[in-house]
């Protein structure tokens, strides 16, 4: 009994590390228009809270939730939030993006991942699908799709970890 009660908290322990690990965002490493690279790691230093959204060109649900995201970013500016885009376009529609962001003046960090490869670790299969990162890495929400009136659960999200209240990792129903 001495010798199996040390082997099964070790056991344990390794469970609860996993699990752990788990509820953390996949880190990653992407390109933003001008071809500079961007992590997951360097996002999270140089804020308090990210929202991160995967977005195509020709989603419509993905550009009605662009605006809400602006509003985010501009209220929410202070407080150390920053909103960052990952575009999902591949070679065919990729030479849309930048135009896209710069006609509309929206202010985010767009990031482009044209071989899936951080859209398969998130597990996002369709656009738009919205994730919010604490500053440790851990997802307080994962979020795949958009109707009207979900930016508002959004939004409470980052109301409430700003607020110091106790977040834990969700996903809102589509």
């Amino acid at each position: 009994m001495r010798r199996i009660l040390p082997a099964v908290v070790i056991t344990l322990c390794f469970a609860l590390v996993r699990l752990a690990v788990a509820a953390d965002a996949p880190d990653f490493e992407l390109k933003d228009f001008k071809g500079k690279k961007h992590s997951l790691s360097d996002l999270l230093d140089n804020c308090n809270l990210l929202v991160i959204d995967f977005w195509q060109v020709g989603c419509k649900p993905c550009n009605e939730l662009l605006p809400h995201l602006q509003d985010y970013a501009d209220k929410y500016a202070d407080d150390g939030v920053e909103v960052v885009i990952i575009s999902r376009d591949t070679s065919l529609t990729q030479a849309q993006v930048e135009p896209f962001f710069k006609s509309h003046d929206y202010s985010f960090l767009v990031l482009l991942d044209p071989e899936l490869e951080t859209s398969k670790d998130y597990g996002v299969k369709s656009s738009p699908a919205t994730f919010i990162i604490t500053p440790e890495g851990q997802l307080i929400l994962s979020h795949y799709a958009y109707k009207a009136g979900q930016e508002k659960e959004i939004e409470q999200k980052i109301k409430d970890f700003l607020a110091g209240k106790k977040v834990e990792g969700s996903e809102l129903e589509e």
